[in-house]
């Protein structure tokens, strides 16, 4: 059996090499741990989740310390504010966010909820480099430079993203107002014309929806847009929380708790609330005077997703950028030249300015 004795980032267990010793990594798109030393492979038993086990929302904000927490090592970046849990094989790593290094004087403990299920690594940071490029031709008006600056697959770092997800049966009574357009001829003479006009009735009724893993990311530095520029994450493939599955990235804790992320998740229901709404309003125009909703039987649970980052400087700016390590899909901060923009504005004008001395000389 593997000998687990050092640290882990979430649990303390570090998975060595029955071979040589040495400490084991993950192996992205692999179900086996692999031994960079002696390059021996130890398998993992994966486990394909059948049925998900949602956590009760309400049992858990009131008996927080009882049920699914565990102490946790986190290392916190001096430079950006970065939260990650530490691995003791990897004293010497950097700031996924802003490459600062990190120092073991600056980790303290902290009593966190356990993952429930994540998404391995499937794609290996061999492979990112020509992700980067599909991605950097796409980039209009970027600097030439740009691309030798950014492609350097070295530097990125894995990261396991916290992200809650959850369900709710929700009831909405509503008052509101319906209203009919139509058409009236007023006025005589010159002073003829047509008016749109609108007629309202008053409405009320009940709406009735369960919204299913509403996901909210629970990483204050990921900006939630940018994980929605690569969120095509394929949770029906989710497994069990397994922590060989960490060994060898980071892990960042979550800053949104429990109950910051299911405020979030209620605006979005919210969203799809008030279109059900106008929905069962009907007409041609709607108005929502009033609406009550009741969020019963609320569920969670709390899943990683792997992402690859790295950041790069260019004109004494910071930039960063993304991409899914499941699919490959990048997003990211970018440079503009101004050169660049420059000479394809003067070439419009010069195109343009021919195109007119043609149509005139014929």
């Amino acid at each position: 059996m593997t000998d687990e004795t050092e640290n882990n980032p979430l649990t303390g267990e570090t998975f060595v090499c029955e071979c040589c010793g040495a400490a084991l990594k993950y192996e992205p798109g692999t179900a086996f741990l692999h031994c960079d030393y002696c390059g021996s492979d130890t398998p993992i038993e994966t486990k394909l989740v059948v049925d998900i086990n949602e956590l009760d929302y309400t049992q858990y904000i009131e008996h927080y310390e009882e049920i699914n927490t565990q102490n946790t090592n986190v290392v916190k970046c001096r430079k950006c504010g970065a939260e990650s849990t530490f691995d003791e094989n990897m004293k010497s790593m950097e700031c996924p966010y802003c490459s600062t290094p990190l120092i073991e004087a600056d980790v303290h403990y902290e009593r966190l909820i356990k993952p429930s299920y994540l998404l391995p690594f499937q794609v290996s940071g061999k492979e990112i480099d020509d992700y980067l490029y599909k991605w950097l031709r796409k980039l209009w008006f970027a600097p030439g430079k740009l691309k030798e600056r950014a492609r350097c697959s070295e530097k990125l770092q894995g990261v396991y993203i916290p992200c809650w997800t959850y369900d709710a049966q929700t009831e909405t009574e509503y008052t509101g107002q319906r209203g009919i357009t139509y058409t009236v001829t007023v006025g005589t003479g010159k002073n003829r014309r047509t008016e749109t006009r609108t007629r309202w009735t008053f409405r009320s009724g009940h709406i009735s929806l369960f919204f299913d893993d509403v996901m909210v990311p629970a990483s204050k530095l990921i900006a939630s847009q940018v994980v929605a520029k690569i969120e095509d994450w394929d949770t029906e493939n989710l497994m069990e929380m397994d922590n060989r599955f960490l060994s060898g990235f980071v892990t960042e804790k979550y800053i949104l708790n429990l109950t910051q992320g299911f405020e979030i998740a209620q605006g979005k229901m919210a969203t799809e609330i008030e279109s059900a709404i106008r929905r069962d309003i009907g007409g041609d125009r709607q108005r929502i005077l009033s609406r009550n909703t009741r969020f019963n039987d609320v569920k969670f649970k709390l899943i990683l997703l792997p992402v690859y980052m790295s950041s790069y400087t260019y004109g004494k700016k910071v930039y960063h950028f993304f991409v899914n390590g499941r699919n490959g899909d990048v997003t990211g901060d970018r440079p503009y030249s101004t050169l660049k923009i420059v000479f394809t504005v003067i070439l419009g004008l010069l195109l343009l300015g021919g195109a007119i001395y043609l149509m005139n000389n014929r």
